[in-house]
């Protein structure tokens, strides 16, 4: 075997092109052609540097009468480094082959060897199971058979997953990889103009003589269309986070005026931005088929991920200089004036605080409302509430323009301040001794509540209502907390359990 034709063996065998050798041995393409084709011989430099690339001897490379190529290696073919040398030579050639390829069809392949990996499994799984218990069976007489059986199968198991894998990727290797290398290595001898102009020859992997079998192409057909049925899906998620975060983004340089804390926050969302036109980009790209540039889409990506990072460290580094201010938003004081009558109860809704101020100068009752006129106002309302009369202050939000909001934060802005308390309402109760222990009296019949004293009255503290009311009857049913009675009509018939925390009453038919 001639010296050219070596080289071309042991070159394929590497895995390398000619201009891949070529830029190791720092000489043009055109010179490693005329070499393989035997017009011509390499410096004795450059026969060296060939026998340290490909690990032989340059008497073998050089000698015509030896003609197998596996002689030529000096290596062992049982040593460990072997082993190494060709395990990654699969793998560099498998990720050079997935580069080659369009994202459709490298998903195809993997889809290809995930359905063929299944298949054997599930075959493995009856093949060992019927071998296990056939043999297990032979030692039917000794107790412990099951325990033989699980030991026989755990043992097969792992003898066919061997198998499975060197099955896996001797398929893998002689339908993509070897068809690979014979693309890659026709497609060697490219144009001066795509040298030029930098163009990548593309590799199809699979022609019609290269076909997959037929069910695994249905197979992994029917997989792509509905990924590509979910990944649209997403897409129109990401396209409304795209634009909610675009329009944050706006808010937020606009805000960046008055408060530095969002410098890192424009930062972030920018860099989120890019991320998500990244992912769309990679999606579309899928769904409709087309080629992207994935290697600086990666690159911008992980470099977006890392920007959105230093984003969130410079906010992280900009609360060192807000503090935590815990005040109502109160910001407005309305007084009320009432009159007692018996069982009378005054409460403020979805509060769980009230307190009671003793003022012995007063005969009737003053209802001081403290609320936030930016964001509501309140209403009183009278009602009876289980026969006992309420006055109820109910707190009614109002309908906030972005100047109203604006005009809140900006000042706690500017003050390095974030209000934790958003009490938005609170109302104190203003009367002589007695009539406050009439209202507090009246409140236990129909509430629940921790009393307190404070300094010159009474705080009502977690007030909950206390009536639990379970109603199966379509006539009308009612409680009074006061003479501590239940109105029925018709069959119906309550039930009442009551204690100090709670009074439960249950209506049903009566059979």
């Amino acid at each position: 075997m001639k010296f050219g034709d070596k080289l071309i063996l042991l070159r394929k065998k590497k895995g390398m092109n000619q201009e891949e050798l070529a830029e190791k041995l720092g000489v043009s393409r055109q010179s490693v052609s005329k070499w393989e084709s035997n017009n011509s011989y390499p410096e004795t430099d450059k026969i060296v540097q060939i026998c340290n690339i490909f690990n032989c001897s340059m008497d073998d490379l050089i000698n015509d009468n030896i003609t197998n190529i596996d002689e030529i290696q000096r290596k062992d073919k049982n040593n460990f480094s072997v082993v190494i040398d060709s395990f990654l030579e699969f793998i560099t050639k498998s990720i050079n082959m997935f580069s080659s390829m369009k994202f459709t069809s490298g998903l195809k392949c993997v889809i290809e060897m995930i359905i063929l990996t299944l298949i054997l499994a599930l075959t493995g799984r009856i093949i060992t199971s019927i071998i296990s218990s056939s043999i297990a069976s032979i030692f039917s007489f000794v107790n412990g058979q099951y325990v033989i059986e699980n030991v026989l199968e755990s043992i097969f198991n792992i003898i066919w997953i061997i198998i499975e894998v060197i099955i896996l990727i001797h398929t893998f290797k002689i339908r993509y990889l070897n068809y690979y290398d014979k693309v890659s290595n026709t497609n060697e001898e490219i144009s001066k103009d795509e040298k030029i102009n930098n163009k990548k020859p593309t590799v199809i992997i699979r022609d019609d003589k290269h076909a997959p079998f037929a069910f695994l192409s249905v197979l992994s057909s029917i997989v792509i269309i509905f990924a590509k049925i979910i990944i649209a899906g997403l897409v129109l998620e990401l396209f409304v986070v795209l634009i909610s975060t675009s329009i944050f983004l706006v808010l937020s340089i606009f805000l960046s005026i008055s408060s530095s804390l969002f410098v890192g926050i424009d930062i972030s969302l920018l860099a989120f931005i890019v991320i998500n036109i990244i992912l769309l980009i990679f999606m579309i790209s899928f769904i409709f088929n087309k080629k992207t540039k994935y290697k600086q889409l990666l690159f911008t990506f992980l470099i977006s991920i890392v920007v959105m990072g230093i984003g969130i460290g410079i906010t992280i580094i900009s609360f060192k200089d807000f503090k935590i201010v815990d005040e109502p938003l109160y910001t407005k004081t309305s007084e009320e004036t009432l009159d007692y009558k018996d069982n009378l109860v005054i409460v403020a809704s979805n509060l769980p605080d009230t307190e009671y101020i003793i003022d012995n100068s007063i005969n009737n009752i003053k209802v001081e409302i403290y609320y936030n006129d930016t964001f509501s106002f309140y209403e009183l309302k009278e009602d009876v509430y289980y026969g006992v009369n309420t006055y109820e202050v109910h707190e009614v939000s109002k309908n906030t323009s972005l100047k109203d909001a604006y005009d809140f934060v900006i000042p706690n802005l500017k003050k390095k301040q974030f209000k934790i308390n958003f009490d938005a309402i609170k109302i104190k109760i203003y009367a002589n001794e007695e009539t406050i222990n009439k209202l507090i009296d009246n409140s236990s019949k129909v509430y629940t509540f921790d009393k307190n004293e404070i300094d010159g009255g009474y705080i009502l503290k977690n007030i909950s209502h206390k009536i639990q009311k379970q109603d199966y009857c379509s006539e009308k049913t009612d409680y009074n907390a006061v003479t501590e009675e239940i109105t029925t009509s018709g069959n119906c018939k309550c039930n009442i359990n009551k204690n100090d925390n709670y009074i439960n009453f249950i209506c049903n038919y009566e059979e």
